[in-house]
């Protein structure tokens, strides 16, 4: 049964990779390039959400490359140990689409099959449906989304039914979240809450579960910058779907970076910013230390350079280096 899910969604992924640049050449209204494309006038900024992996912790290869087309369509190759993540998604209209075999984590033994279809715009009516195999969780809801508060607070409400292994759970689910920031100088800071409920009436379950996040940046000399946050989750209760869990979290991050200056007129290629990062997951006891040294190169739209870190892992798990390539906004 499983197999048979995963080859279904592994054709929905090849038909909608198909179906997308279709479309997007039919709607594209740039001026041509390369006998014929058209680029979108926004299409280089596109990259700066693109995951270039290449990396002992989270595989080698591409995530989210976008197509030269109108509509944003992001495709996915990646190599993780034991499987091959390939997909293709887009974002059109508060909806996202999406088809193929998506991350599973480094140690898994094979990524996600995945189909979906979600609109969440951030006010008005939800519906989402995804249908996921190898053991992941499937579900179909539909709802509802407003503001208060000048939009700072946005209340969602959705009904639906989730599936996983051999669990069938019709379910609701409610969340309010918000956030705000204030600067004091050249102190910035800002703090956000989500607070959500999970009700199961069949299996007689619930679980209400809490996330605030507390950020603070300066920047005390010209070109260095100092950020710092902290997240916590509080959660209580039990559910019968466990990807709708929510259990307690805390982690604590820091980060020094130095920006070189930049001339009137900027070099090709030439050194932009040193950067340092402390991660500590309080919850499973890990610490990452990586240092950073990032490249400016005027032809992409966000520095990249190589990342050095080591994992200090919990007694009984080996500690270990982190080789990968890192980011930074221009």
């Amino acid at each position: 049964m499983v197999e048979r899910f995963a080859s279904f969604l592994k054709a929905g992924a090849a038909a909608l990779a198909l179906a997308l640049p279709t479309l997007a050449a039919a709607q594209s209204a740039s001026p041509n390039l390369f006998g014929g494309l058209r680029l979108p006038a926004n299409y280089m900024s596109r990259f700066s959400s693109t995951e270039l992996l290449a990396s002992n912790e989270v595989g080698f290869g591409v995530r989210y490359f976008p197509l030269p087309f109108d509509p944003d369509i992001r495709v996915s190759l990646a190599r993780q140990p034991n499987y091959w993540e390939y997909n293709v998604s887009t974002r059109l209209n508060d909806t996202t689409l999406a088809a193929g075999v998506f991350n599973n984590g480094a140690t898994a033994a094979a990524g996600i099959p995945r189909l979906e279809a979600t609109r969440d715009p951030f006010k008005g009516t939800q519906f989402s449906g995804r249908l996921q195999g190898n053991g992941a969780s499937s579900r179909f809801t539909g709802g509802y989304a407003f503001t208060v508060a000048s939009d700072r607070v946005r209340v969602l409400s959705n009904v639906g039914v989730a599936f996983q292994n051999e669990v069938v759970a019709p379910y609701t689910q409610t969340e309010v979240g918000g956030g705000y920031g204030r600067s004091f100088g050249r102190l910035n800071t800002g703090f956000s809450a989500t607070v959500r409920a999970f009700t199961f009436p069949s299996q007689r379950q619930a679980q209400g579960s809490a996330d605030f996040f507390v950020s603070a940046n300066i920047s005390p000399l010209r070109g260095l910058i100092l950020d710092a946050s902290q997240f916590e989750r509080f959660a209580v209760g039990s559910v019968p779907i466990g990807d709708l869990s929510y259990g307690r979290y805390e982690e604590t991050n820091a980060a020094i970076t130095y920006r070189l200056p930049v001339g009137s007129t900027p070099p090709a290629f030439a050194l932009g910013a040193l950067r340092t990062r402390v991660t500590r997951d309080w919850t499973s006891k890990y610490t990452y230390l990586r240092g950073d040294v990032l490249f400016r190169v005027e032809a992409l739209p966000t520095l990249i350079g190589p990342s050095i870190g080591y994992q200090w892992s919990p007694e009984g798990t080996p500690d270990r280096w982190l080789i990968s390539v890192s980011f930074l906004p221009k």
